[in-house]
């Protein structure tokens, strides 16, 4: 296939002035009522002083809230960001100036008409804003224009004016900017335009396909002197890779760690309303880190959402990563459920019409912890758990304390099934309240401030193999394995024995891992799970902790045959946390003792963090001994707590569940809002 660039015309600017846009993007989503309108989602860079939202939007049919992200430094004077939407017609040109500065048009375009493959009507694609774009003079470099399709279309760009340069081209199947080093230190516009096409174009000539939709971003690229194209900062593994998509539930919980190989001037990163950056920690080894975080809340913000970062130095940056949350849309409940949050109780009651899942198999329901009981008779379903217990996990919503948890049907089968599904979120808002007089104040610290900036990840290797082989050669059992002690692989190439390691990177003195649940599956998507760990002990004859002498690192033998895994593939996904003990002389509790010690111990915890693993090889080709197998073969494993609903890094599409069930229950979300034990409304996307 032919790679289709175009020259790119790069308008030079002297200088950028205070109060002026460096950058925007336009998204743009179809309305509920199907109307000759649509909504548009506008992301504006910028620089600092950040101006006052009516000076970016002056219209009034702005909607509130307008939000401001944190700022970064590069380019001078540094930057801010404003984002709002507003109701626009289907073919339109938005024109965005801030004081006597130059304007900025961003031009979108949607077709209400049916599509012919699909039969339904086109979704427009997405496209990503990311932070200002910095190029060191005479450093080639290709810069990804980051875009998402939900219906899998074909993706071109184009730059909207002609024009000739010599120093930037753009490839337009790739949305992908291609700069040779050339041209003078500066600061250069560039606009390109996003459409899509129907897959069938793929191989056509691209001045012969007609588009179904179209949106566009607006760039300010700088080219700065005086870099060192060799030192150009990479990040490591544990950052989410390019490309990845995160489906987030309501009231879901995104966790991401960003870390750099070196020592950097900042972290820059652009992201939805509401996400939270903590400040950059340089480790001991002069990395760089920050840690993400972003609750979905009610919002009407766009069902796609990016996050882009970019790690600077004085005059280099890195290479821009841009992820996907993809906010899941849920249906209303049904007439007859009842959620109840009881706050003295600290406890959490659902009662939910048996009509509403006649196609499930009601006994596979669970919540987050499988051990925690749900019952049903021919009419309802019920169940009733604590606030502090059966996986119920504790979050903040901006001034309230929210608890979730989720009913889910689990399908024991490790096979595809046509049995339908149910993920059901369940959330209890508390509302903050002033505390009154005598007053006073308790200061926590936070994770961050006790345990640093941390990530966790899984391993697999063989026995007696791997960083910790020493430990796993000739190990100590937490208690003796009933199952024959193998190496060796089947006749059919199935390994025998593997050991799973999970690791933290924690630095804190008397800080221990503790790792919870554990479950295996043979898909990406995690919807059918066999459990490995339970509450940290092990729930069968197939999973046996290795003691280490390392209090950051956890190891876990698996014997396959004992567990039962009947696939060529697993993936593995754990509930981590770390502990820390106010008194030196103390150990954190051990989740697989007995419960008969009745001995205080004072701890401080972090949130439980799930960490999934990439494909995980069971077999091996014909004549390959275990001891050069690769288990880990194409996996990159995870590290990006916490977050419900993570794709894998080397994930940067996501299948829909539809295409695996048929007539699967609607995704559905109930939120309640405590009062007196009454439901007050639900909220649905």
């Amino acid at each position: 296939m032919k790679a289709w660039t175009r020259t790119v015309c790069m308008l030079a600017l002297l200088h950028i002035a205070a109060g002026s846009i460096l950058s925007a993007a336009l998204n743009i989503e179809l309305l509920e009522d199907r109307s000759e309108q649509v909504r548009g989602h506008y992301s504006v860079v910028s620089t600092l002083p950040c101006p006052a939202p009516d000076e970016v939007c002056e219209d009034v049919n702005c909607l509130d809230p307008l939000s401001s992200s944190p700022e970064g430094v590069f380019p001078s004077p540094g930057w801010c960001l404003r984002q709002w939407q507003k109701t626009i017609p289907l073919n339109h040109t938005s024109t965005l100036q801030l004081g006597s500065d130059g304007a900025v048009s961003l031009y979108s375009r949607a077709d209400l008409s049916i599509r012919s493959d699909t039969n339904s009507v086109n979704r427009p694609p997405y496209v990503s804003l990311p932070p200002p774009i910095r190029l060191g003079a005479g450093c080639p470099q290709e810069i990804p224009v980051h875009v998402m399709d939900l219906d899998g279309d074909e993706i071109r760009c184009h730059y909207e004016k002609n024009g000739l340069g010599e120093f930037m081209r753009l490839n337009e199947e790739t949305c992908t900017l291609l700069y040779g080093g050339g041209g003078y230190v500066g600061q250069y516009s560039v606009q390109i335009v996003v459409e899509d096409f129907p897959p069938s174009v793929k191989n056509q000539i691209h001045t012969e396909a007609k588009p179904f939709s179209a949106v566009s971003v607006h760039l300010l690229i700088t080219v700065e002197s005086g870099a060192d194209c060799s030192t150009v900062p990479q990040f490591t593994g544990v950052s989410p890779a390019g490309g990845a998509v995160i489906h987030v539930l309501p009231f879901g919980e995104v966790h991401l760690n960003i870390t750099v190989d070196s020592s950097v001037s900042e972290i820059a990163v652009i992201g939805p309303p509401g996400l939270f950056i903590s400040p950059m920690e340089t480790g001991r080894d002069s990395q760089s880190a920050v840690t993400l975080s972003w609750v979905r809340g009610p919002n009407q913000f766009a069902h796609l959402l990016s996050i882009c970062f970019a790690a600077n130095t004085q005059s280099l940056q890195s290479r821009i990563r841009c992820i996907w949350l993809q906010q899941t849309r849920t249906d209303p409940l049904p007439p007859g459920t009842e959620l109840k949050c009881m706050e003295r109780e600290l406890q959490m009651s659902l009662v939910l019409p048996m009509s509403f899942l006649e196609n499930l198999h009601i006994s596979d329901l669970q919540l987050n912890d499988p051990a925690c009981p749900v019952f049903h008779n021919t009419t309802h379903v019920t169940t009733t758990f604590s606030l502090t217990g059966c996986g119920t996990k504790r979050m903040h919503l901006g001034s309230e304390l929210l608890y979730t948890n989720t009913l889910r049907s689990i399908n024991p089968n490790s096979t595809i099934s046509r049995v339908a599904t149910l993920i059901l979120p369940l959330a209890c808002r508390i509302p903050g309240q002033q505390a009154k007089a005598p007053a006073f104040k308790i200061s926590i610290p936070s994770e961050v401030e006790t345990f640093g900036a941390v990530s966790f990840w899984i391993e697999f290797h063989f026995p007696g193999e791997g960083p910790m082989a020493a430990q796993t050669r000739l190990p100590r059992m937490r208690s003796f394995p009933q199952v024959r002690e193998a190496r060796e692989l089947r006749s059919t190439g199935r390994m025998e024995t593997l050991d799973l390691h999970v690791f933290s990177n924690c630095s804190l003195d008397r800080a221990e891992l503790m790792v919870g649940s554990c479950v295996e599956s043979d898909t990406q998507d995690f919807v059918n799970t066999r459990p490995l760990l339970n509450h940290g002990c092990a729930p069968g004859n197939g999973t046996f902790e290795i003691l280490t002498s390392t209090s950051t690192v956890r190891i876990y033998r698996l014997y396959l045959s004992s567990l039962g895994l009947m696939g060529d593939t697993m993936y593995v996904e754990c509930l981590v946390h770390l502990c820390v003990t106010t008194t030196q002389t103390q150990r954190c509790p051990d989740p697989c003792t007995d419960t008969a010690d009745k001995s205080l111990v004072n701890s401080i915890l972090t949130h439980n963090y799930p960490i999934r693993s990439g494909p995980v090889r069971l077999i091996t080709a014909p004549g390959t001994s275990s001891t050069t197998a690769n288990p880990n073969q194409n996996a990159e494993p995870v590290a990006q707590p916490p977050t419900s609903q993570v794709a894998a890094a080397s994930t940067s599409h996501t299948l829909d569940r539809g295409a695996f069930w048929v007539g699967a229950v609607s995704l559905a979300v109930l939120l309640l809002q405590v009062m007196e034990n009454v439901v007050e409304q639900f909220i649905t996307d």
